[in-house]
């Protein structure tokens, strides 16, 4: 029996980066949200302190570890109607085939991607180089193969990041079918203080890092920028890892652990400024967390939320390549604070414009409209 209305999402697993944007979707499309993931929880993920989805509106059906090729296809073929949707398309095998799968059918079908990386450094740790150097140079012919078989009949990509943008039409994506997009969390309220540095100077501009510690993120070169500054700067740094490799002095930079899950913005909201110096980062959703919580955010070239930063002047992007420029913004920050209040100002219409309702809106707006009308649909986070 063929379901009707309903929008289909295949997943490794559903994340609330998604998952609240999805919910918003169902209700503004008055359409139910089905996900076949693959787990419900992932594992690496679940070490780094994360929990399973918090939004509960979202059917999510298991892909059995058996017969999975056969399940898939009982389902494609049932959804054969639907509009579908790809998260982590590329990231497995049973993927690759549910996208074979939506091409036999002939099924309405986008991905949902972020760019791939580029770098050498792992996504979630520092694992062997040689395996990820491996990747990082077969990752744009692998994408070319791909797109060389996807691209006449998927219906677009909506794109996380500028990169994503970039890297799907160096592989042969038309324009008019790659949708700038991102990741989306809803503003939490209710924010509690946090108690304030025993060492702490009463002018000492408050600096924040959550993250990962691990090479990606670009921690070390931050920890280095405030230690050379010369301003009265404290930096909290808080993420899972191993912090020994790193240059706490518990005085001026320290570690405060990791953060319980869902309450980054609690926490981030007691700071003057977050920090996300990343080698490379596909998305970086605390800088969403951040602007939801109003706290502008410093953060390097290779972040994909740089564009939000860019788009409504809620902080500072800097130069990756220069190796003096994170220190320098620390400084001029951390001796003449009132140039945050500028950026803190802007966090206001960047978290309005930051909503899962609105992410959901857009895509609504790009899968009603006309083959030939989508890409005139603008995206609201983006830089003309």
């Amino acid at each position: 029996m063929t379901e009707q209305s309903v929008f289909v999402t295949w997943q490794p697993v559903l994340t609330d980066h998604q998952a609240y944007t999805y919910e918003a979707l169902s209700q503004q499309a008055n359409t139910p949200v089905v996900a076949y993931v693959l787990t419900m929880e992932d594992s690496t993920r679940h070490v780094q302190g994360w929990q399973d989805t918090q939004v509960k509106s979202i059917e999510r059906r298991l892909i059995p570890e058996h017969e999975n090729f056969a399940y898939c296809f009982r389902k494609m073929r049932e959804h054969r109607h639907n509009v579908h949707l790809f998260g982590s398309a590329f990231q497995n095998w049973k993927m690759l085939y549910c996208l074979m799968l939506a091409i036999v059918f002939r099924v309405e079908f986008y991905l949902v991607s972020e760019p791939y990386s580029p770098i050498a450094q792992g996504y979630f740790n520092d694992g062997s180089m040689t395996r990820q150097k491996l990747k990082a140079i077969l990752r744009p012919y692998l994408y070319k193969v791909y797109m060389t078989l996807l691209k006449r009949w998927m219906s677009g990509v909506f794109s996380i990041s500028t990169k994503a943008v970039e890297q799907y039409s160096e592989s042969g994506v038309k324009k008019n079918k790659l949708f700038p997009f991102g990741y989306f969390v809803p503003s939490i309220e209710n924010r509690h203080s946090i108690p304030y540095s025993k060492h702490e100077r009463p002018h000492s501009l408050r600096i924040v890092f959550v993250g990962a510690l691990i090479a990606r993120k670009g921690l070390d070169l931050l920890i280095e920028a405030v230690a050379r500054s010369t301003a009265p700067v404290i930096l909290d740094v808080y993420g899972p890892g191993d912090p020994s490799p790193f240059a706490f002095d518990e005085d001026k930079i320290c570690y405060r652990g990791t953060i319980p899950f869902g309450t980054t913005q609690k926490i981030v909201s007691q700071y003057d400024l977050l920090v996300l110096p990343s080698r490379y980062d596909g998305w970086g959703v605390v800088v969403n967390e951040a602007l939801c919580a109003g706290v502008p955010v410093i953060c390097s070239d290779q972040v994909g939320a740089r564009v939000l930063i860019e788009k409504f002047g809620a902080g500072v992007v800097f130069d990756s390549n220069d190796s003096g420029a994170l220190e320098a913004i620390i400084s001029k920050l951390g001796s003449k604070p009132e140039h945050l209040l500028a950026m803190r100002a802007a966090t206001r219409s960047a978290a309005q414009a930051i909503q899962p309702d609105v992410a959901a809106g857009y895509m609504l707006a790009v899968l009603r409209a006309k083959p030939g009308d989508k890409s005139a649909v603008v995206s609201p986070w983006y830089p003309e």
